[in-house]
């Protein structure tokens, strides 16, 4: 448990299960069981989205994604059609609705396919032959970069990955750890990328269980983001052995994303940046140029703070967590435009719908709000999380597979509902 400074408001890795009592969250977190994923408020209100022309378009026939469209939660929790969810057709394809072209940045084709590069990075087509493949994200997408603040794949195209959060606080959430259960993750729920946390003091002991996950994710062709999974004061001397190995063993693969510090509570950018610095210092002669998300003040509230002084690396991007029953996108959008109107990349890491402890009832009305706000900047997403625990941010029910596939019986409210988000917004991802 941390010692001193607020506990925050809650927290999103929640007290399920066993609590790891022995984090490095030192002094001026929250408690290491439960993790305040969200905890305080994030400066700056208001200010206008940075500017993506056009509305978002859902699939169907290319008409416009309603804003806070509580129909579309209604009928994900229903089963019915809803009119937003995506549910024919091969991934890429479109199926019989095919993916509105009209205005859509997140609709793909030639937006963003020239144009400048941004600092440091490649226009060059990595793998031209696969840049309309429809087997896989990492066939289609290749080596991620970042230009002008977006994420852009293999081509140049920018695109945006909405996806799911593994859970490593209890057996609730390792039982999902496995070769079998990724690839269900992928052909049944269509998550395109996986955020796969480790508790720093599960490591080196539990780094085989990671591994899993992530050579899992690689020969099923999806992107992996290995989390050193600490909320509050980071030790940098135990992180960064971890991330060299990381490197060593992933390095050479377009797959991998790393994320070096999940939730830095009271630290100031000035000492999350030294920590990151270090880690790249570490990592990028033997991985030049894959992404890397770095975390930031207050539970990832207060990335306007390091994009203001950011990080010397073309392939750097910002991480900023919510959970929409605590945490209204009117409170927080402020801070994010400085982000997007700085060109640099942002990527919510870890979310929800409900408050921020992982309970209560879910906000369907402000997680469309936010929902909507990501797809028009084309921010990727990670939702929280892929356990069993007894709480509203689990996604299956207790007595769920372990390894899938998941009928609707065993998903929870939070499980139904975000799943057809995801499900959503693939094919869209399939057509960047």
């Amino acid at each position: 448990m941390g010692m001193g400074g607020a506990t925050g408001t809650g927290g999103n890795e929640k007290t399920g299960g066993t609590s790891a009592t022995g984090s490095t969250s030192a002094t001026g977190g929250t408690s290491a069981t439960g993790g305040a994923a969200t905890g305080g408020t994030m400066q700056g209100t208001g200010g206008s989205t940075a500017g993506t022309g056009g509305s978002a378009t859902t699939a169907g026939t290319g008409g416009a994604r309603p804003d806070a469209a509580d129909a579309r939660v209604t009928d994900a929790l229903s089963g019915g059609s809803g009119g937003t969810r995506v549910d024919a057709g091969s991934p890429g394809s479109g199926g019989t609705g095919g993916i509105g072209t009209g205005g859509s940045p997140r609709a793909g084709g030639s937006i963003g396919t020239g144009g400048s590069t941004g600092a440091g990075g490649s226009t060059a087509v990595i793998n031209p032959g696969q840049c309309d493949a429809t087997t896989t994200p990492v066939a289609r997408h290749g080596k991620l970069r970042i230009e002008n603040g977006k994420l852009v794949n293999q081509c140049g195209r920018p695109i945006q990955f909405t996806s799911m959060s593994l859970y490593d606080w209890s057996q609730q959430g390792r039982q999902f750890y496995n070769a079998t259960a990724v690839k269900n993750l992928f052909e049944d729920k269509k998550c395109a990328s996986l955020r796969v946390p480790l508790l720093n003091t599960n490591y080196p002991a539990q780094y085989s269980r990671m591994k899993t996950v992530l050579d899992a994710c690689i020969a099923t062709g999806i992107y992996c983001i290995p989390n050193w999974h600490v909320i509050g004061n980071s030790d940098v001397a135990s992180a960064k052995p971890f991330y060299v190995q990381l490197a060593n063993d992933y390095g050479n693969t377009p797959n991998i994303i790393y994320e070096p510090w999940n939730e830095p509570t009271t630290a100031t950018w000035a000492q999350i940046k030294s920590y990151m610095e270090e880690i790249l210092a570490a990592i990028r002669p033997i991985d030049p140029d894959n992404l890397f998300l770095a975390g930031n003040r207050q539970w990832d509230q207060r990335p306007d703070e390091a994009c203001a002084n950011p990080l010397n690396d073309p392939y750097v991007g910002y991480v900023f967590h919510f959970y929409a029953g605590s945490h209204p996108l009117s409170t927080y959008k402020g801070s994010l435009d400085k982000c997007l109107n700085a060109k640099q990349l942002l990527w919510a890491t870890e979310y929800g719908g409900c408050a921020s402890g992982g309970s209560g009832a879910l906000n369907p009305t402000e997680l469309n709000k936010w929902w909507d706000y990501m797809d028009q900047n084309l921010i990727s997403s990670n939702a929280w999380a892929i356990e069993t625990n007894p709480e509203t941010s689990s996604v299956f029910v207790s007595n769920a597979s372990s390894t899938g596939p998941w009928p609707d019986s065993q998903l929870t409210e939070w499980g139904k509902l975000v799943f057809a988000h995801v499900a959503e917004n693939y094919p869209v991802t399939m057509s960047q």
